[in-house]
């Protein structure tokens, strides 16, 4: 969701220039190691441990970890989501590095109250529209914590019944790009952390793998290093990360301007994606991709009359992949096996108040 400020109340201030716009990147829920706060008192927060080896999960020494967040995904089969709290209400909260910034379901929870600071145009995938901006007084996500957060607020949600937790938030880049992001869906596992610029530390390939693959992150629409490039069938198309989108999703004028014809569309499936409004197009395999080091193929997308394009979780859900932000690079495994814990009932469903597509071919 790009983001365009609004007075709070007034009519529109101006429209960004996507190209040169960066966000502004909060300085991040960040480990609490110290046992008492800065006046000697003890914290009202006070760290779990970690659920795994994080060493081991990441294949680096522990001098290469710093500012761990590890947390156990609540379900490999529905949209990646991890829990958290906010002031204080719990429920799941999805990783989405194509939206701008954190985002609430504010109506979801009769009991959670937050101001409201203003109003921002939203470009999601389908559309534009006017959200709410607020702020968390406080956040909460596994070993760390944050206070006085912006974020949006994003309505209701409806979930599957029987969920394991229902939605409550979306973590997008302001708090995500701080980190790199460690997403292992087979293993059911998440780990975030800040390693510093040493020798030792640099290679970080090995944490998906002695045979990983490798991609170049690069520029999105508001100019942060959130997006691939992913060529299909010798075209070269920007694709936003969104592990969060249970289908790839690319926009009817990027294919169409790369070579694919009218007709090629219509001997596909239709697709509907839900973005608040429903998104009708045509479903298409490419015949050969490329991911940087990477090369595979058919490659399924949906080609939909979107304003941006997104990577999903078909492509992510049985790799570890690493989102190294800081260094801009994406490290991803070949297709493993799941080897976490079984999911107990249904995976949330991806938020669809935001730009991330939930599609649905028709057979």
């Amino acid at each position: 969701m790009t983001l365009f400020p609004r007075k709070t109340g007034g009519g529109l201030l101006a429209f960004l220039l996507l190209a040169g716009c960066q966000p502004e990147i909060h300085e991040g829920i960040r480990h609490i190691a110290a046992p008492l706060d800065a006046h000697g008192k003890p914290p009202s927060f006070v760290p779990p441990p970690f659920p795994f080896d994080v060493e081991a999960e990441t294949n680096l020494p522990a001098a290469c970890l710093r500012h761990v967040l590890a947390s156990e995904l609540l379900n490999r089969n529905g949209a990646p989501t991890v829990p958290v709290r906010i002031d204080d209400e719990e429920g799941a909260a999805f990783l989405s590095p194509s939206e701008d910034m954190i985002g609430v379901f504010d109506g979801n929870d009769e009991f959670l109250e937050l101001p409201d600071d203003g109003y921002v145009g939203a470009l999601t995938l389908g559309t534009m529209e006017t959200t709410r901006l607020t702020h968390i007084h406080e956040l909460r996500m596994a070993q760390g914590h944050a206070e006085n957060v912006e974020a949006m607020k994003l309505g209701t949600f409806n979930d599957k019944p029987g969920v394991t937790m229902g939605a409550l938030a979306i973590l997008g880049f302001d708090m995500l790009g701080n980190y790199d992001v460690l997403l292992d869906i087979p293993a059911r596992r998440l780990t975030l952390f800040m390693p510093p610029d040493t020798p030792e530390c640099r290679d970080l390939s090995r944490t998906t793998g002695p045979h990983s693959f490798r991609a170049p992150l690069i520029a999105g629409r508001t100019g942060v290093d959130n997006m691939v490039t992913v060529t299909l069938d010798g075209a070269p198309i920007g694709m936003h990360v969104e592990p969060s989108s249970n289908l790839s999703v690319l926009s009817e004028k990027d294919a169409t301007a790369d070579g694919l014809r009218r007709v090629d569309l219509d001997e596909g499936d239709r697709t509907n994606t839900l973005d608040g409004r429903m998104i009708l197009g045509y479903r298409h395999r490419y015949r050969k991709a490329q991911i940087g080091s990477w090369h595979g193929g058919p490659f399924g997308v949906n080609v939909e009359t979107v304003n941006y394009n997104l990577l999903g979780r078909d492509f992510f859900r049985h790799r570890k992949v690493l989102f190294a932000f800081r260094q801009g690079m994406m490290f991803f495994s070949g297709e493993e096996l799941d080897t976490g814990p079984r999911d107990i009932g249904p995976g949330n469903l991806p938020p669809i108040s935001s730009h991330i597509a939930h599609a649905a071919v028709r057979q």
